[in-house]
């Protein structure tokens, strides 16, 4: 598990699960899914900690974010984002 903090509010995070697949969940953080498989870009935010705790973005992800112009390291797609090491504290926000 990994403790997430995204725009203020914390949630427990398990190590490998996408979190497109808790969009349910994590949609209460104010953060807005549309597709949940990285192509529409809805749902970009910056990773303000532990970016090195996560998956790197697949060829998919990285698409998107170039595609809506959002290509940078700390810009991710939340719904894309895997965390791979436990026990890490990411915090996440949108704009």
């Amino acid at each position: 598990m990994a403790k997430v903090k995204i725009n203020g509010k914390v949630f427990d995070i398990p190590v490998g699960v996408r979190f497109g697949e808790l969009h349910h969940e994590i949609e209460k953080a104010g953060i807005e899914f549309g597709c949940t498989d990285g192509q529409c870009g809805v749902c970009v935010c910056t990773v303000k900690k532990g970016l090195e705790c996560l998956a790197e973005p697949s060829e998919t992800e990285e698409e998107t974010l170039w595609r809506i112009g959002e290509y940078q390291e700390e810009r991710r797609l939340t719904c894309q984002l895997v965390i791979e090491k436990e026990g890490c504290e990411i915090e996440l926000e949108t704009d």
